[in-house]
């Protein structure tokens, strides 16, 4: 599979209201050495999404700030560190868009391999 060069993702720009949410394009993201590039098929939204998007829960946020925390999908690149996982695997994780990490509501993910 060739991975783009961009994706479309819901991301903030800062925090605040549901005004903030924008859908757009944004670079997919390149996982480091143990982490894993994920390929969204399905992510759900929580009520701890609403504190990190509103800033109720202050966490680092890196902006562009992708938001949602969970997400479903397929393992698209597994880096050298990963051995738990490999290209095709169904994997899911609910620890994204938050202490810096983005988060899951884009075509695609990176997440750290003892996260998924």
């Amino acid at each position: 599979m060739t991975i783009p060069k961009t994706m479309r993702a819901a991301f903030i720009r800062a925090t605040g209201g549901v005004e903030q949410i924008e859908v757009g394009e944004l670079p997919v993201p390149r996982p480091g050495p143990t982490d894993v590039l994920v390929r969204m098929a399905a992510g759900g939204v929580s009520h701890v999404d609403l504190f990190v998007r509103s800033g109720a829960y202050r966490t680092h946020t890196p902006f562009p700030f992708v938001i949602g925390r969970d997400l479903v999908g397929t393992v698209v690149e597994p880096r050298p560190g990963v051995a738990s996982h490999k290209v095709g695997g169904r994997v899911w994780c609910n620890s994204l868009g938050y202490h810096g990490r983005q988060g899951a509501l884009a075509e695609y993910a990176v997440v750290a391999d003892d996260r998924l």
